[in-house]
């Protein structure tokens, strides 16, 4: 540790006091004064875990236990990791304007600040500068998601390999190369491991009784789903060896490679040393949504005992479908353990200051089945109004639509608690395709409307002309976008 215990000590209330902000509830006291070693809270939805990490650093910077500069919060995304990073030099700011003012004395290094960045950045950073090591020259060019498509369609374009099943158009195939090659990435796994699960899969498939389809319709469709996808997974794999093969040529990487490059640079011992010379104390949130080769290089990187503090919902696990695990919060504590060998401690933070009542209470109901033995239930904040759910189940989406627009109407003509000019309401959906047609009954109930959502607004009859005049003329074999336009009422 670089910095030195301030004279005066300083509880959490005392921190808020300072700064004139609410003061934490115990839960979030417990993790703002946490001792400096590895620790995982297990925040739910709504109760403020950026608030109570955003306190914890400047807590840990008001006692002098932590220089700012000497500080890691990651995150995924780069609103998350900006609206963190104001949030904490904001609180430093006021917090040494407060001790300079009232002669306490301000701790040393003041002048610095915390390093928030993506998980992504992070890796990209650790590659640029220390990828020699293992033989990445300086400069790769990181390709955009566009870029990333152009060198895998070209890869297919030119691929001159048989299939057995088909696969699809040019589009379709090189989205499947793209999505297994992140796949990949994404678990620390090579072309020759699946290749060896495919192998192995067959073989204990083969004396199983099983009629092949072409001689009896007993053949389980399970299994024959099971050995499409094998069969076109294989054959896919030359496609995703060829596209790494001319990004290693071109001296390009994506963000997929920085992540497997991260994690294997994690695993070289003087990479990590230099990298734990820098942070005393690290911040993971969203850490339910890290995937395989995240936890791999964080693991390699800061699992020595020292400050990491995890925060996470594992109901809130959105990212399987890239390695991530509702599991990893929970096994935190094995993987990041004390100096003296122990678990990691485990914080709540469990209560929800966005929710009401009632609607905490239907959140948790629908929950359950999904909470293991022993995790905890959000619980609402000792002010929190009882709230209103209303729930309706109509024959038609036309019906379900009107129902909606007219529940909004009278909630807009109702309520006398709006803020000036500033009345707003929110709808979720679940299908994209639902969009329009919801807009459409709402305007029709006379309230502005204003879709959030590209893929929604991509549906709108007026933008999907747009659209399809922009495609044609990328693509003049573009079928569907012409027939778009040739039936339109334009042409």
């Amino acid at each position: 540790m670089t910095a030195v215990r301030s004279a005066t000590y300083y509880r959490p209330v005392d921190v808020a006091r300072l700064l004139g902000q609410f003061p934490p509830t115990p839960e979030q006291a417990s993790v703002i004064q946490a001792p400096l070693e590895p620790a995982v809270v297990i925040a739910g939805a709504g109760s403020g875990k950026t608030e109570t990490m955003a306190a914890r650093v400047v807590w840990l910077v008001a006692n002098g236990l932590v220089s700012p500069e000497r500080i890691l919060g990651l995150t995924f995304t780069r609103k998350a990791a900006g609206e963190l990073q104001q949030r904490i030099r904001a609180r430093l700011k006021a917090l040494y304007r407060v001790l300079g003012r009232d002669g306490s004395g301000m701790p040393a290094d003041a002048a610095g600040e915390p390093t928030v960045l993506t998980y992504a950045a992070y890796a990209g950073r650790l590659v640029d500068e220390h990828g020699i090591v293992l033989g990445r020259e300086p400069g790769s060019r990181l390709l955009t998601e566009a870029a990333r498509w152009q060198v895998a369609d070209a890869v297919v374009r030119h691929y001159d390999g048989d299939f057995s099943l088909v696969p699809g158009v040019i589009s379709t195939v090189t989205e499947r190369v793209l999505d297994l090659a992140s796949q990949l990435s994404d678990h620390l796994a090579t072309p020759h491991q699946v290749r060896e699960l495919e192998r192995r899969l067959r073989a204990e498939l083969q004396p199983l009784p099983l009629k092949p389809r072409s001689r009896s319709r007993e053949w389980p469709e399970i299994v024959e789903k099971l050995l499409d996808s094998l069969t076109r997974r294989n054959e896919l794999l030359p496609l995703v060896e060829l596209f790494a093969e001319q990004k290693r040529l071109d001296g390009l990487l994506d963000f997929s490679d920085h992540m497997v490059l991260a994690s294997r640079l994690a695993s070289i011992e003087p990479v990590a040393a230099i990298e734990r010379s820098r942070y005393d104390v690290v911040l993971l949130d969203e850490y339910q949504d890290t995937g395989f080769a995240q936890i791999q290089m964080l693991s390699g990187l800061f699992a020595d005992g020292r400050a990491v503090t995890a925060v996470g919902d594992p109901l809130q696990s959105i990212y399987s479908w890239r390695g991530a695990s509702a599991g990893n919060i929970g096994r935190f504590s094995e993987r990041f353990r004390t100096v003296a060998g122990q678990p990691a401690t485990v914080y709540p933070l469990m209560t929800s200051w966005r929710n009401d009542r009632a609607i905490l209470q239907v959140a948790n109901l629908v929950a359950e089945p999904l909470r293991r033995p022993g995790e905890l239930a959000l619980q609402p904040r000792p002010d929190a109004p009882p709230g209103d759910v209303r729930a309706a189940y109509l024959d038609t989406v036309v019906s379900e639509a009107s129902w909606l627009a007219g529940q909004l109407r009278a909630e807009w003509d109702a309520r006398q608690d709006w803020t000036a000019g500033q009345r707003t309401m929110a709808v979720l959906v679940r299908k994209r395709s639902g969009i329009a047609l919801l807009a459409q009954a709402i305007r029709q109930a006379g309230l502005p409307v204003e879709v959030v959502d590209i893929g929604g607004l991509l549906t709108l009859p007026e933008i999907a002309d747009v659209r399809a005049v922009l495609t044609v003329l990328a693509d003049h074999n573009a079928g569907g976008s012409l027939a778009r336009l040739l039936t339109g009422a334009r042409w």
